[in-house]
């Protein structure tokens, strides 16, 4: 047998179901495991709790009846010992809860409301005003002078850098202007070039062209003698 079917067992147990033999074996098993015999104990505190409940028949009239006061304190512990946590552990969480819960409790009902800040934790009472954020005189005077500062700044830098793009373009277009003029000369001094060149060959063909003649004329001159 292990832990898991005596487990198992304890409600067949609870209810009369298992015969002596798994009965003994049963409560030997748990007699020796701490944590089943705990289980045991608050499972019986449990079904004592459940029978001192009263029944009550539907079909007879509902009568409240003062209990006598040793049912009553014996109810009471009944219901005090099924909901008491056996170790301390746990009776040290549960008391916890139950003051949380009463914190709870009792902050809502109070108003109760918890700020932090850089100074810690504040508790109060109540709905906490709103504090709005104010500034002296100089503290105004001084946010004025920095916008002013930041104003002549911007003002600076956009006319150095309208400054700079004025200079670039001033420089692209002396560059071009040179460039034309370069190209203009080039051009003049081809066509004067060319011009000479045409000016010699017409003079020497004009110089042939006399000699020709000149020589035509002597010898017709030579012939008619």
């Amino acid at each position: 047998m292990n832990k898991e079917q005596a487990r198992l067992l304890l409600m067949d147990y609870m209810y009369g179901e298992l015969n002596e033999a798994k009965k003994s074996e049963l409560l030997e098993f748990i007699n020796q495991h701490d944590d089943l015999k705990q289980e045991f104990e608050e499972l019986t505190e449990t079904q004592s709790f459940l029978h001192h409940l009263p029944v009550q028949d539907p079909a007879e009239q509902l009568v409240i009846m003062e209990p006598s006061k040793s049912s009553s304190e014996g109810f009471w512990q009944s219901i005090l010992s099924a909901l008491t946590p056996r170790n301390a552990f746990a009776q040290a969480s549960f008391g916890v809860a139950v003051l949380a819960f009463v914190f709870i409790v009792t902050g809502a009902i109070t108003g109760l409301n918890v700020s932090y800040s850089d100074s810690g934790v504040q508790l109060g009472f109540g709905e906490i005003p709103t504090t709005e954020k104010t500034f002296s005189a100089a503290q105004v005077e001084q946010i004025v002078q920095q916008i002013q500062r930041d104003n002549v700044a911007l003002v600076q830098q956009v006319v150095a850098d309208a400054q700079e793009h004025q200079n670039i373009q001033l420089e692209e277009t002396f560059a071009s202007f040179a460039s034309y003029l370069e190209s203009q000369r080039t051009n003049d001094l081809q066509l004067i070039s060319s011009g000479l060149e045409d000016l010699k060959e017409n003079t020497f063909t004009r110089f042939r062209q006399n000699e020709q003649v000149l020589g035509e004329i002597i010898q017709t001159v030579s012939y008619g003698n």
